[in-house]
């Protein structure tokens, strides 16, 4: 499709073919008809109309020679000639650098309105009910939120049995948030325009409705009902779902939106928003540890032999025993996963290393210890099975079950020693800080999570604070390195196939902040699919003082038995300390909760409080946990999710996105956020999860209108620029002429002129002396001008001359000569004159 640049130039190269054509063409048919025979005006007519057109130059005629010409002359003759050529170019080229663009313009303010995502995800999403926000904390023989007693007891009746008991008529479990608690989590979201979501802008996707008589006097309340929509994993990108923005791409996270787009804008339009941001983040350290897998097809049947490995790439070198002690994680927010994962891969191969009876510390000049093979009676763990060619997460466990038998290193490692590892008590560190000493993989695994103390319960004794942030703790078994079949031609397969899957150690944790996200709309109509997001980045801070305040609830001194409130909130609580800690920081790592160990698998809480239960939820359950029927992440039903995982399965590094991506997908799924940016009602007490539904509003941010706009590449004026100089130089240099000249240059040329055209200067020079050489031309066109003049042979004879006058127009033929003889000698002479 031609660009208006390539059909004007097409247009112009058009004019200037007719341009010069035409009059070329014009000339053959004045030839034909002007005869040989014409007064001298119409000869020097007929001249001008020739000198005009590209005949001269065809014709290789006298006024385009350059012999016997002077150099003056020669030059200005040959400059004329290059600068007509170059005008002839610029004309055609000029044109072709014009073109047309769609780019930005100022900053105006535009209306926006909701558009619904058409899509699985607007239709899977429920509409928001006319519903409170409700909180339940019971956990344990707990069960009202802090601050809400209301005569509600959990009593221990019997042995193992826990009964709820209220004190009087009056008393329930109240499930609404506080008023000082709502404004407090609304104080820093709910200006007008503002669209960073807060506690109460984040919502489960599907919800459910229930009740309990102890809650609430028995009135129904909501809680979320997850459900999965599809996998988002192998699509690598930036993508728009129901109310949030979904990062794909190696560092994966949320955004909560609920989406609307400008109005009216013919080109569409750029903005930018800050958008709260959650971030599943993790880190992994390599075991050194593989799993190998080898099958020789048997050629009898069609059964293949399976054989198992475990093969060592250092993973035991430098270690011992010691390993497996600890001080308690300090790193607080400024928390440290790599380091929390590398510790517990070490204590991991240390437990490893007594199953598989080898002693610790090796003896020099020994790394590595050859494969061991593992019988198929001891590869029941999750490291084995016959869905091999897949990935694994799960909790720190033994890689083989330590009753079976395992062989041993080969011959040729023989020197180093085996045996059960024994490691003295030690209590305290010599600076008194308590020591935690991993015994098992379940102690493993608190100590990663940042557990005070150890035990055979999993329970973490800390107090919800800030300052401890949730943390899980697993192995990633990544997809096989190697292919399962090393040559794809029917020559070259030889019916043995390995597999080898690293094993890693990974700490995962969540994170909170908020990002500014760059917004592009195209087209007119409210279409959800013309909505994109440019980039994602972290919002910029002018100084301390401008970044935002984090509060988080907490619970004292007491062992915690709730899941902490979080959220932004405005300067006013910086120094709050009653039942929250503030925390200001670009960004927050979400505290833990005691869910993070005591759970049956859900991944919502019980209660209509996303923010709270939600991440946490998940993230307890990212490792493992009890299995409900959730997505299958293995890659065993889904190839492409396999594939992406196998590209990032071969080092720590990449294989740290493989938990990120797989809790960012869930996350997707049962979240999503109910803030737009043209809100204009503020959250009040009791919060309702029924939001603001406005249709159309104008937002705070201004828009970066399109428009189309004329472009030109300058290169294409390069020809024009050159005629351009040549005439300032010619002006110039014409100008300092007539202003220094002592003759009139309009004179000069005017005779000049005159003088040379062929009709004049055949009168002149056939009636030598007769007139005036400077005859006015109105003078001389009533006068001489009327000589018919003859060009070309006039008779049979060669010698005839070429010019002769044969008469004069209104004057017989016979009179010519007599006539102009009388008017300048008063003579006659019958004779013609040639």
């Amino acid at each position: 499709m031609l660009t208006v640049g390539e059909a004007s130039g097409l247009i112009a190269a058009a004019v200037m073919l007719v341009q010069y054509a035409l009059p070329a063409i014009l000339v053959v048919i004045l030839i034909k008809y002007v005869g040989t025979e014409n007064n001298a005006v119409t000869w020097s007519v007929v001249n001008r109309i020739i000198s005009n057109t590209l005949w001269p130059h065809l014709l290789r005629a006298d006024a385009v020679s350059i012999r016997r010409v002077p150099w003056p002359t020669n030059i200005l003759g040959c400059v004329s000639t290059i600068a007509a050529a170059l005008l002839v170019l610029s004309s055609v080229l000029a044109p072709l650098g014009l073109g047309e663009m769609v780019m930005p313009s100022k900053p105006d303010l535009v209306e926006f309105e909701y558009v619904k995502d058409p899509g699985p995800w607007g239709r899977v999403t429920m509409p928001r009910p006319a519903f409170k926000f409700s909180r339940l904390c019971e956990s344990g023989r707990t069960i009202n939120c802090p601050g809400q007693y209301q005569g509600v007891d959990f009593n221990e009746t019997s042995p193992g049995m826990l009964q709820s008991v209220e004190t009087d008529s009056t008393s329930t479990v109240n499930l609404t948030i506080p008023r000082n608690i709502t404004t407090m989590f609304t104080s820093a979201t709910s200006d007008r325009g503002n669209t960073v979501s807060g506690l109460f802008d984040i919502q489960y996707r599907r919800w459910k409705i229930t009740r309990w008589g102890v809650y609430d006097k028995g009135q129904p309340y909501v809680g979320g009902a997850s459900r999965h929509i599809e996998s988002l994993i192998a699509q690598e990108g930036i993508l728009l779902k129901e109310g949030l923005i979904v990062d794909m791409r190696e560092s994966p996270g949320i955004g909560f939106r609920n989406h609307t787009v400008p109005m009216g804008l013919e080109y569409g339009g750029t903005w930018s928003e800050d958008i709260t941001w959650i971030e599943p983040v993790t880190q992994c350290a390599d075991t050194n540890l593989s799993i190998e897998l080898r099958t020789n097809d048997n050629v009898n049947d069609l059964s293949a032999n399976r054989t198992f490995f475990i093969v060592d790439r250092g993973a035991f070198l430098d270690l011992n025993d010691t390993a497996l002690e600890s001080p308690p994680w300090n790193d607080n927010q400024t928390l440290d996963l790599f380091g929390r994962a590398y510790k517990a891969a070490r204590m991991h191969n240390v437990i490893v290393a007594s199953a598989l009876n080898i002693s610790l510390p090796l003896i020099p000049p020994t790394t590595t210890v050859s494969r061991f093979m593992v019988k198929e009676t001891a590869a029941g763990t999750a490291f084995f099975g016959p869905d091999f060619e897949t990935i694994a997460l799960g909790g720190l466990s033994d890689i083989v079950d330590p009753t079976e038998e395992v062989s041993g290193p080969s011959p040729d490692n023989s020197s180093v020693p085996t045996g059960n590892m024994s490691r003295p008590e030690r209590p305290h560190y010599s600076d008194g800080v308590v020591k935690l000493v991993a015994l098992n993989f379940s102690a493993i695994t608190q100590i990663c999570r940042g557990f005070y103390e150890v035990s055979d319960v999993e329970l973490d004794t800390r107090a919800n604070n800030i300052t401890y942030p949730a943390v899980n703790c697993g192995t990633v078994l990544g997809a096989p390195v190697q292919s399962s079949q090393d040559n794809l031609t029917a020559s070259g397969y030889s019916g043995v196939e390995t597999y080898q899957k690293n094993l890693y150690v990974c700490a995962s944790g969540v994170r909170a902040s908020i990002k500014t996200v760059d917004f592009r709309y195209n087209g007119t109509g409210g279409r959800f699919s013309n909505l994109n997001v440019l980039t994602i980045s972290d919002k910029k801070y002018a100084n301390e003082a401008s970044k935002p305040l984090w509060a988080a609830e907490h619970s004292f001194d007491k062992r915690m038995h709730f899941e902490p409130l979080w959220g932004l909130v405005d300067n006013s609580y910086e120094n709050i300390t009653d039942g929250f800690y503030a925390l200001r920081a670009e960004k927050l790592w979400l505290p833990t909760s005691p869910f993070m160990t005591i759970n049956f698998g859900e991944t919502e809480g019980y209660d209509a409080l996303a923010a709270v239960s939600g991440f946490g939820r998940r993230l307890s359950n990212l490792y493992g946990g009890i299995s409900l029927g959730q997505r299958d992440y293995s890659g065993k039903f889904e190839y492409t999710l396999f594939e992406r995982f196998q590209r990032v399965s071969h080092n720590q590094t990449v294989a740290s996105q493989i938990p990120s991506l797989i809790l960012n997908d869930g996350l997707a799924a049962g979240l999503v956020g109910t803030k737009t940016s043209i809100s204009s009602r503020m959250v009040q007490w009791p919060a309702s999860l029924a939001v603001d539904n406005t249709a159309r509003g104008f937002p705070q941010v201004r828009v970066m209108t399109y428009r189309r706009v004329i472009t030109y590449d300058i290169r294409f004026a390069i020809p024009g620029f050159v005629v351009l100089a040549l005439l300032l130089f010619a002006l110039v240099y014409a100008l300092a002429i007539c202003l220094f000249s002592h003759h009139s240059i309009i004179s000069t040329m005017k005779h000049m002129y005159n003088q040379t055209g062929p009709g004049r200067l055949a009168t002149n020079l056939l009636r030598p002396g007769q007139g005036d050489a400077k005859e006015p031309s109105r003078d001389w066109v009533n006068g001489y001008g009327r000589t018919v003049l003859s060009f070309g042979h006039i008779g049979p004879s060669e010698k005839e001359y070429y010019c002769a006058i044969v008469g004069k127009e209104g004057v017989h033929e016979a009179d010519v000569h007599n006539a102009l003889l009388a008017e300048t000698t008063g003579e006659r002479n019958d004779t013609p004159t040639r």
